[in-house]
């Protein structure tokens, strides 16, 4: 539990002790629900949801499912399978997401939107049936931090995200701290993480940063961490480059020059003697057919799907997780 976890909105990712810690824009984007999931139980045979959103947001490269829509999943026999998605009209949505259900008692899941935020949320089921919480996990929480991409852009839909993917997958709470722009690996982010007992850290923020901003930040993050878990594994990401860095040697060498810059810091840390601190590389986190993204960054479904995957099969190479996704 974080330390003055009050919260401005239910939904923000950040407390409100760190309005005015973080950069206006991290706080902005704070609001955005993305990562964040409701699980509940109901023997309903009908599942609608009404919930109005903060923004309202739009953009030219992402699925307004994906911006501000809900996703519904259920609990399959241990795993979680989709069902449908609720598809925004406005700021104020009103969506039957599911009916003619036989009226068992179920497990649900709602992956709240990756680009806006949600003022209020209501779940409606049928007046004969009943919801109740569900027993709450037990595993420690993986915490991911990074960029647009971790953020889940350009997700078709919120449970698309790789963080989300990977919570399902491994039956374990992901919490995302991704900030389109703006994952920097700043001190105030630093000490909120540094705040979450988890099974592991990943940072992947690469992309958002300067070698400068690399050099200045990377140590100190790590460090801040270190104070609170002597332990616990943090896994550093390399920045996945551009597809159009394939032709374009300058986009290619600044993604490079990033990634250098990361893997010098690494080099120094393991020089310092930190223990489980650990390195990913970029190459193949995408697939390599150049068919994972909308815009040559960030992910689609398939890009996610697939990256979900490479993060999983390196977490085992690095022995973070075993074969059936425990630590």
């Amino acid at each position: 539990t974080l330390s003055g976890s009050v919260k401005e909105n239910l939904y923000d990712r950040l407390p409100l002790s760190y309005k005015g810690k973080v950069r206006d824009a991290v706080w902005s984007l704070s609001k955005s629900s993305a990562g964040l999931s409701v699980r509940f139980m109901s023997n309903s045979t009908t599942i609608r949801v009404k919930w109005e959103l903060l923004n309202d947001a739009k953009m030219n490269h992402m699925a307004e499912t994906g911006i501000k829509g809900i996703d519904l999943y259920f609990r399959n026999n241990g795993k979680w399978q989709y069902l449908n998605t609720a598809r925004p009209a406005g700021k104020t949505n009103n969506f039957l997401l599911i009916s003619n259900i036989t009226p068992v008692m179920r497990e649900f899941r709602l992956y709240l939107p990756l680009y806006d935020g949600v003022v209020s949320l209501e779940v409606g089921i049928d007046s004969l049936s009943t919801i109740v919480k569900p027993d709450k996990s037990n595993k420690k929480p993986i915490v991911f931090y990074g960029t647009s991409i971790t953020q889940g852009g350009c997700a078709s839909r919120p449970g698309m995200v790789h963080t989300s993917i990977i919570s399902r997958k491994l039956d374990v709470e992901c919490i995302n701290f991704g900030f389109s722009g703006n994952g920097r690996m700043e001190k105030p982010l630093a000490e909120l993480i540094s705040e979450i007992d988890a099974m592991f850290y990943v940072l992947d923020g690469v992309n958002n940063m300067t070698p400068d901003m690399i050099h200045e930040n990377a140590i100190p993050l790590v460090e801040i961490i270190r104070s609170k878990h002597p332990v616990t594994p943090i896994i550093f990401v390399e920045g996945m480059l551009s597809d159009k860095s394939y032709l374009d040697p300058q986009s290619r060498d600044v993604g490079l020059a990033k990634n250098e810059m990361l893997g010098k810091e690494f080099q120094e840390m393991i020089r310092r003697g930190y223990k489980n601190i650990y390195y990913i590389g970029q190459t193949g986190g995408k697939g390599t057919d150049f068919e994972s993204t909308v815009d040559g960054v960030h992910l689609t479904d398939l890009g996610f799907s697939r990256y979900a995957d490479f993060l999983m099969k390196e977490f085992r190479r690095i022995k973070v997780i075993d074969r059936k996704g425990r630590r």
